[in-house]
């Protein structure tokens, strides 16, 4: 845009050069005249040579990072979200189900062995009480077991402004976010990571499908710094217009 606006200015100057040049020369011609039309019509011919190239660098850049894009996904193939997003969803969900199993398990065993550690101190006499603690820390122990018949939890959607990473595949790299085409995701939007209230990358947004969308990292402010599922993906700047 600016590049166009630069142009059309250069234009102007560049006519009223002209009908500068045209009454000088219907009038007594001046060698001093003539000169400086010539040198302010080469400054103008720079300045619009700048310009160009300015603009060619722009173009060039963008589709340097599109193809990029492409030739990722080309090698890790048609469809890097294959399988929908019953699929992904449902393993984010998984994986939230999991860890309350670890940590509903941990706590159950870390009981079971106390109340098992009292009834061995206590079996000489046979304590009642004792035996009724190992027996409800086992029938507890069940229960957790269990835990795979309860219903999966829901993922809940995110937006443009605040998305958040619901899983990541380390061998290409992908993240997978909670927004998709019902959110207004597209190709090519980039969003800055952060997490808590503390950016540390970008991404730009590579597949999308109805519910969940995939963004590759661009940047990384600090190397060491990796996502993690959880992190939040706020949309930086939009799509390009195909």
């Amino acid at each position: 845009m600016r590049s166009t606006i630069q142009s059309k200015t250069a234009a102007a100057a560049l006519l009223g050069l002209l009908a500068t040049a045209g009454m000088c020369a219907a009038q007594t011609p001046d060698p001093e005249q003539l000169q400086q039309v010539i040198i302010d019509l080469q400054e103008q011919n720079q300045a619009l040579q700048r310009s160009l190239a300015e603009a060619n660098r722009g173009e060039k850049q963008a589709s340097e990072q599109l193809a990029q894009v492409r030739e990722r996904l080309e090698a890790l193939g048609k469809n890097l979200l294959d399988g929908g997003d019953d699929r992904l969803v449902q393993a984010a969900a998984d994986l939230q189900l999991a860890n309350e199993r670890i940590t509903e398990l941990e706590g159950s065993a870390t009981r079971l062995a106390s109340s098992v550690n009292d009834y061995l101190r206590q079996a000489v006499v046979s304590d009642p009480d004792a035996r009724l603690r190992v027996e409800t820390s086992l029938r507890e122990l069940d229960a957790v077991l269990g835990l795979r018949q309860k219903p999966r939890p829901d993922v809940r959607s995110g937006s443009l402004q605040q998305a958040r990473i619901v899983s990541l595949d380390q061998e290409s790299g992908m993240l997978v976010l909670n927004i998709g085409e019902s959110q207004g995701a597209r190709i090519g939007m980039t969003f800055r990571l952060s997490r808590g209230q503390q950016p540390y990358g970008k991404a730009i947004l590579a597949d999308v499908r109805k519910g969940v969308s995939g963004v590759f990292v661009e940047s990384l402010d600090n190397p060491a710094e990796t996502p993690r599922p959880g992190d939040l993906a706020i949309l930086e700047t939009q799509a390009s217009a195909q």
